[in-house]
């Protein structure tokens, strides 16, 4: 089988499955808007350094520093007290600490906040309900992923011999 072929097949899926979770995401993220809402109270809100290993296209070792706003709530639905951890329905960490930060010094420890909670799952909740920058990166990054792959495919079709794929 032709590389160009295989590496198309790689991209092509990996795309699919990325976007296919991606848009699950986002219709959840669309829904939030409509989840009823409960009052809750910010039980801590930090920012986490994470240093990642990871071997780069030179096969050397190489570290990467993520840093993620970590917020934990907590909140009430029909009597039963539930702890949340999720801002947004698309939470990531990034490199930039003053992303973090800036999240973080939102939802100060101690103060009161509204949660949007799933009325199927009550302990699926966000503090930030509805679509964000975040939520549409994914679909993206798959359909992009899904796109090359396809033309990979394309490409490595025309340059195999005729008979072979």
């Amino acid at each position: 089988m032709n590389k160009n072929i295989l590496l198309g097949i790689v991209f092509l899926a990996a795309g699919i499955g990325v976007a296919a979770w991606g848009f699950m995401n986002l219709s959840t993220a669309m829904e939030s808007r409509s989840w009823p809402i409960a009052e809750g109270k910010i039980v801590s809100s930090q920012v986490v350094k994470k240093v990642e290993r990871y071997t780069d296209s030179n096969n050397r070792r190489r570290n990467r520093t993520i840093y993620e706003a970590q917020v934990r709530y907590d909140y009430k639905v029909d009597g039963r007290s539930l702890i949340g951890s999720r801002v947004t329905m698309a939470d990531s960490g990034s490199s930039s600490e003053s992303r973090a930060q800036k999240i973080s010094m939102s939802y100060p420890a101690g103060s009161p906040c509204t949660v949007y909670y799933n009325p199927d799952k009550p302990e699926e909740a966000v503090l930030k309900a509805g679509i964000t920058f975040a939520t549409l990166m994914f679909p993206a990054i798959g359909i992009l992923f899904a796109v090359i792959g396809l033309a990979i495919l394309s490409m490595g079709r025309k340059s195999s011999p005729p008979g072979q794929l």
